[in-house]
């Protein structure tokens, strides 16, 4: 396929054939939808309540676990985090209206990285937490999106503003893989480099599981192993820090982790994991299960078969991604902040090679949707969010074998 069809309708400002995509529609948009994020930021904060938003939730809400984390563990208690009760006290001193118990459930890895954060107020650490989150992301994925006004791009994307809604550290993964993503292009230290990002990880290892398959398969040993040393000194570091009881305290919580999940008593709507999508059609804990490791399986496969075939690229990167997005049974739709890095990548391969029709609206789809699974969720009982990522991982696959065909 020729090339220079697109790059003239780079030039002339139309990235798309689509009128919607036109250069400045793509710098109002993104715009608009900034402003709308913060003059709804505003009102929410206007409309509160002694630090309570209109549903009697704390601001920031998910940011809440981690600064009261914090606080129990500067405090010489960090096993206390996971306690329910000493929870929700520590969770008063940053919002003493606060009535709900948002508990903990994270490895010493994270709890390392999150102890620093009650030194601050709480209003003024979330602002710390997230903008510190934003701008990392913004940095580390600005080179992944080869389009006009990339950052605009990026801060409107709709599920990294769930991120600054909730407080929430998914912006940090998205900065780590992007970052191990374009480190891995350089070589030589390069490859370091990528394998420190990917051991910080970490702390949140469940979408960590299918890196090493990866690397196995493309044969790239050399971030493989700075990879393992990375993540093996981080866990020693938490572990020196806390001692080995904190880990014991995780992986006990695990049994609880599990019966809230399965009880429904998170919201089910905001989760789009494979496990979810069959539970809403009526299948029992242990089918849904079963079909959730098949997914896992299959997902890894399609890894495999993309880092063998192209090696380790751009593209196979962005695979990569989406399909660590549905390994795990426990996700949350602010989780699919991290799409941002497959969908600038295949964003960029379209402005540049072009893209039929229907790859256009999947991508818009992509980018639009997220925020809104939860909504159709509750409307429709469907966990719609599985099958979007489902199309997130099927549209980096196309784009990456585009050119092996």
């Amino acid at each position: 396929m020729s090339t220079a069809p697109a790059r003239q309708e780079i030039e002339e400002g139309a990235v798309f054939a689509p009128a919607l995509f036109d250069l400045e529609r793509m710098r109002n948009y993104p715009r608009i939808v900034v402003g709308i994020f913060l003059l709804s930021a505003i009102l929410l904060v206007v409309t509160s309540h002694d630090g309570l938003d209109l549903k009697d939730r704390p601001l920031g809400y998910d940011f809440i676990t981690f600064w009261g984390a914090s606080e129990l563990t500067l405090d010489g208690r960090p096993e206390a985090a996971f306690d329910m009760d000493e929870g929700h006290e520590a969770q008063r001193k940053a919002v003493p209206a606060t009535r709900a118990d948002y508990l903990w459930h994270y490895p010493p890895t994270f709890q390392l990285l999150a102890a620093p954060l009650a030194l601050l107020p709480y209003a003024l650490s979330f602002f710390v937490f997230t903008a510190l989150g934003f701008g990392a992301y913004l940095l580390a994925c600005r080179p992944l999106l080869n389009q006009p006004t990339p950052y605009w791009l990026l801060a409107a994307f709709p599920a990294t503003l769930l991120c600054l809604y909730q407080g929430q550290n998914s912006l940090y993964s998205a900065a780590l893989f992007a970052g191990a993503a374009l480190a891995s292009e350089r070589g030589g230290r390069g490859a370091l480099w990528a394998g420190l990002f990917i051991g910080l990880l970490a702390f949140k290892p469940q979408f960590g599981l299918l890196i090493p398959v990866a690397l196995i398969a493309a044969g790239q040993w050399r971030i493989f192993f700075a990879a393992a040393a990375a993540t093996l000194g981080f866990c020693g570091l938490a572990t020196a820090v806390f001692g080995f009881g904190l880990w014991q305290v995780f992986f006990d919580n695990l049994a609880l982790v599990r019966t809230v999940f399965e009880n429904g008593l998170l919201p089910w709507a905001k989760m789009p994991s494979a496990w979810v999508f069959f539970r809403f059609l009526g299948a029992g804990d242990d089918v849904a299960y079963a079909l959730q490791v098949l997914v896992a399986l299959g997902a890894a496969a399609t890894v495999v078969i993309i880092w063998r075939r192209i090696g380790m690229t751009r593209a196979s990167w962005g695979v990569l991604v989406s399909a660590s997005l549905l390994v795990p049974p426990y996700i949350f739709d602010y989780e699919m902040a991290l799409l941002a890095i497959p969908l600038a990548i295949v964003a960029s391969d379209m402005a540049v090679s072009g893209a039929s029709r229907g790859e256009k609206i999947w991508l818009l789809a992509l980018v639009l949707m997220p925020p809104l699974t939860s909504y159709f969720s509750d409307v429709t009982h469907l966990q719609i969010g599985f099958p979007l990522l489902l199309a997130a991982l099927w549209l980096a696959v196309r784009r990456s074998l585009r050119d092996t065909a």
